[in-house]
């Protein structure tokens, strides 16, 4: 078994009614066997959940004591719940996981050497991979953010350069910009907008960090009510001076994609230019079967924990 090494850092994350949770047990799982691992878990409970979820959280606090877990009565939005959530982080470095993704090795002790490196820096991302566990397909999707500064500085301006899924951040810093806010499908962006306005420097990594299931991720992004919502983020940054007026037209070309027939979305999505397909073979069910293999697994405590209450 490895020796696992303790990084003062907060992991947080979110989840509702539809939170799977097999998923959201890997997703744990794929941090908390890992050789570097945070000293605390903070979760946020954003409404009612299943009965199901609601029997691992219990598990959780009677045998594992660095999960914090907060309640919320009703659903409020990731916004929201992320806000008061970090407020609730013990440590300076706080790092957001999704309750559906896999953080890949060493992912925590990358972003955090970058701190130690460069305190100047606020805010460290990655690039994803994006796999479908459904397709027979070998290959899978490097999803890339950009690296210097003024690329970051000038894709912002047209499209998100970060992945949400694999950031981590300064508590202080975030907190003292005005945190997230009730931006539904759009609160990562709008906050990354506003990291910039205030001259925090943002730090991604050239390097994998998270594999996310691209096929639940292409399809959330579609339809009427997403275009609506992007509508209310671009009046919103506009309002603001997020966004210069010049790059309205790339705004107006992302809403008319969220309503175009999927086969249509589908074909945009795959020629991407930050999306680059790769052969990186990454296959989801040999890697979360190796994280269930782990003597230091939740899943596999989890199980142990829920035959013997059931009896």
């Amino acid at each position: 078994m490895i020796q696992q090494k303790i990084l003062p850092i907060s992991c947080l994350c979110s989840i509702y009614i539809n939170t799977d949770l097999n998923d959201f047990i890997l997703s744990i799982d794929s941090l908390f066997t890992q050789e570097y691992i945070p000293d605390e878990y903070v979760i946020v409970v954003d409404g009612p959940i299943q009965k199901k979820i609601n029997f691992f959280l219990d598990y959780l606090k009677e045998k594992e004591n660095i999960f914090k877990i907060y309640y919320l009565k009703k659903n409020s939005g990731i916004g929201i719940s992320l806000s008061k959530g970090l407020k609730l982080c013990k440590n300076e470095f706080v790092a957001r996981f999704d309750t559906d993704d896999l953080n890949l090795k060493n992912r925590l002790k990358n972003q955090y050497d970058i701190f130690m490196k460069n305190s100047e820096v606020s805010i460290v991302g990655g690039n994803v991979i994006e796999f479908n566990r459904e397709s027979k397909q070998k290959y899978s999707f490097l999803k890339s953010s950009p690296t210097k500064k003024e690329n970051i500085l000038k894709e912002s301006m047209y499209r998100n350069p970060v992945n949400h899924p694999t950031v981590m951040f300064k508590k202080k810093d975030i907190i003292t910009i005005g945190s997230y806010k009730n931006m539904l499908y759009f609160e990562d962006y709008e906050l990354w907008l506003r990291s910039l306005k205030n001259n925090l420097i943002i730090y991604n990594l050239d390097k994998p960090l998270v594999a996310m299931d691209r096929k639940h991720f292409l399809y959330k992004r579609r339809g009427l009510k997403y275009a609506y919502y992007e509508m209310i983020f671009i009046i919103e940054v506009f309002k603001k001076k997020l966004i210069k007026k010049k790059f309205i037209i790339f705004f107006i070309l992302r809403i008319l994609i969220r309503i175009i027939p999927k086969f249509l979305s589908k074909i945009i999505v795959n020629i991407d230019p930050i999306r680059e397909k790769k052969d990186y073979k990454f296959n989801y069910f040999f890697y979360t079967s190796e994280i269930k293999k782990s003597p230091l697994s939740l899943y596999k405590k989890f199980k142990s924990f829920e035959l013997i209450k059931r009896k």
